[in-house]
């Protein structure tokens, strides 16, 4: 009988920003009902920023938050317009 290898359902995601002139960086999108830095691990070493976070495999729409202002990610080129005339970043994530 061989028993099933259970994979995983969650992929761990680390963004990494260098050189963002801030004091808070902080991250919203669908993966977390847009509600800033919820479960959302933070690592900064220097000028180095990491997110790190954990989701399902799929396509999410996220912005980042710096110093309490909303905006697309600069490290990433992959955009979809949002409802507010502005850009949201796009995050796909895949197993």
């Amino acid at each position: 009988m061989n028993a099933a290898v259970k994979q995983p359902t969650h992929q761990m995601i680390v963004l990494t920003y260098d050189d963002i002139e801030c004091r808070v960086l902080q991250i919203a999108g669908d993966f977390n009902d847009w509600i800033p830095d919820r479960d959302i691990d933070t690592r900064r070493i220097g000028k180095r920023w990491q997110k790190v976070f954990t989701v399902e495999p799929g396509t999410y729409e996220y912005q980042l938050l710096i110093d309490g202002k909303w905006q697309q990610d600069p490290t990433n080129s992959m955009e979809i317009p949002n409802d507010r005339n502005g850009v949201n970043s796009v995050l796909r994530a895949e197993l």
